[in-house]
């Protein structure tokens, strides 16, 4: 049995099994589909991938998008941060485990011609699971300066991937016919838990339905249209052979003899391979157009068979068609955001597998064989640009606790917007014009006018403008009432409330010697007028 200190040891080695002839006959059929489907819903993985590996490289739309979606994803931005509860800074041990996983990820020095792979192409081989539902790697494991190093990855056949069997109907104690196990002998009967060989493979698991591993391949729900478009391209071959060449067509004398005949018969059959022929004279030659109607177009039932194949492969693997159908006839450019933010979607979806099997398999293994614990570890995540979805998200948000005023947690938008919070020592971007006001220390320094105006009163981070003018129409018409309601000789209008340095001024002062504009006089200013009997002098 294996143990932790043998990481560097290979597992699963070179077997002439994994080069065997594909077992798929070439004669292929209905019947023969659903055989290996059955198979492959019972566990057989390798027949089934035999399947997969014939579909991928017989049918170039579904290669296509399954190399598009692969290569978008490993495009993305991978970022490692620091373990760290929220709101606190990072630990000196936090740090110093992210730095050291980030080194050894991002400087891979993989053997390529060995069949081993760097980070970003193990992120390639993962996202095979998208299709096939499984993607096993195991981990070559090195040893530098005292440290262990994962050199590289490499895949895991599919001989030596499979489920435990039960010899009987009865399973035995400890048998689960549901997990996946390891066969690194080729034997069915020996099955290996993969915790029988700590830190030594990434097990990739992606599901796209309930039920058993072995039925979430989204390359099942794709054979039997694969079966139609290979069966339509055989049939369209056929009948290219029989109507794609021009016709030849030869009149001759009803009272030819039958030896005429034949020597006419003869001459346009060797016509297909020569470019002359000679007849008996009389003899009417013609030569008419293999192009007829009825036989090629878009409603030809095998070009729809095709079609219907290239679109499914879309929808399942992209989300959208419009490379398929709109693209090819005048799509337009709002219907194109539709189909990029759906598929975008999907590339988020297939990131998300990606960052679970790399965050909680290879990083805990990283840290594992070096620290000896799994304190403290360090995250990967990823970050996809999704212009049209931030712009909605801030129309949301400016909506909600701008214009309706919800108060809401700056940390809260600072993560929910991805933006890092401002130390208390950072210079800040402001877009407002700079003034000058004194410093703590003496002499002065330069802020925007709304930053002054941030420190002065309350600032316009939950009432919007509109808001502003309205209360401010609406105080004026209250002043006017209030005045023609009020006997200003025996009663004073007095402001109150004002707790800012804007307002505060103004406050316990009278109408009109000290103000004559009624509040509010800026965003959020909650000063009120009131009605008090003048003080009697004594």
């Amino acid at each position: 049995m294996e143990h932790m200190s043998q990481p560097t040891r290979t597992i699963i080695r070179p077997h002439p099994r994994d080069n065997q002839l594909s077992p798929i006959p070439v004669d292929f059929d209905p019947d023969t589909l659903g055989w290996i489907l059955d198979e492959g819903g019972r566990g057989n993985l390798t027949l089934q991938n035999e399947l997969f590996n014939t579909m991928e490289d017989t049918w170039e739309r579904l290669r296509s998008n399954l190399n598009k979606l692969k290569k978008a994803v490993c495009k993305l931005p991978f970022n490692l941060q620091p373990w760290t509860e929220k709101g606190r800074e990072p630990s000196a041990s936090a740090l110093e485990k992210a730095v050291f996983v980030e080194h050894v990820l991002h400087n891979q020095k993989a053997a390529t011609w060995e069949g081993q792979h760097n980070f970003h192409a193990t992120i390639y081989e993962l996202l095979d699971a998208v299709a096939r539902g499984i993607s096993v790697l195991e981990i070559d494991w090195t040893v530098e300066n005292g440290k262990y190093i994962p050199a590289g990855t490499r895949r895991v056949p599919w001989t030596c991937l499979g489920f435990e069997r039960s010899p009987n109907l009865s399973l035995s104690k400890g048998t689960n016919p549901n997990a996946l196990r390891l066969f690194p002998d080729r034997d069915p009967n020996t099955p290996k838990r993969f915790e029988r060989y700590p830190h030594k493979f990434l097990v990739g698991v992606y599901r796209a339905k309930s039920g058993h591993i072995a039925e979430t391949a989204q390359l099942r729900s794709l054979a039997h249209l694969w079966l139609g478009r290979m069966l339509g391209w055989e049939w369209m071959a056929q009948k290219a052979e029989l109507f794609g060449i021009p016709l030849r067509w030869a009149t001759y004398d009803p009272s030819a003899p039958q030896t005429q005949i034949d020597q006419i018969s003869d001459m346009l059959r060797n016509m297909g391979t020569a470019a002359w022929g000679a007849f008996p004279a009389g003899t009417e030659l013609q030569i008419l157009n293999g192009n007829t109607p009825g036989v090629a177009g878009a409603s030809e039932p095998t070009e729809r068979l095709m079609y219907l194949a290239d679109r499914a492969c879309d929808l399942l693997l992209l989300g959208q068609t419009l490379t398929s159908e709109e693209g090819n006839r005048s799509g337009s450019y709002a219907l194109g955001n539709v189909h990029r933010e759906v598929e975008l979607d999907l590339y988020e979806n297939y990131a998300a597998y990606v960052i679970d099997v790399i965050n909680n398999q290879f990083i805990p293994a990283i840290v594992e064989l070096n620290w000896g614990n799994a304190e403290e570890l360090p995250l990967l995540e990823v970050e996809l640009n999704r212009p049209e979805k931030d712009k909605q998200i801030v129309e949301r948000d400016k909506t909600l606790f701008v214009d309706m005023g919800l108060p809401v947690s700056k940390q809260w938008l600072y993560d929910r917007h991805k933006v890092p919070a401002p130390g208390p020592d950072e210079d800040l971007f402001n877009p407002g014009t700079q003034v000058s006001r004194p410093a703590s220390g003496g002499g002065t320094s330069s802020v925007s006018s709304a930053q002054a105006h941030l420190h002065e009163c309350v600032h316009a981070a939950s009432e919007s403008t509109e808001s502003l003018n309205q209360r401010k129409s609406d105080a004026t018409k209250a002043l006017a009432k209030l005045l023609k309601d009020t006997n200003l000789e025996t009663h004073d209008l007095v402001w109150t409330s004002g707790d800012c340095p804007v307002c505060s001024p103004l406050n316990g002062t009278t109408y009109p010697d000290g103000w004559t504009t009624p509040p509010p006089l800026h965003h959020n200013c909650d000063c009120e007028i009131i009605t008090r009997p003048k003080r009697s002098e004594k």
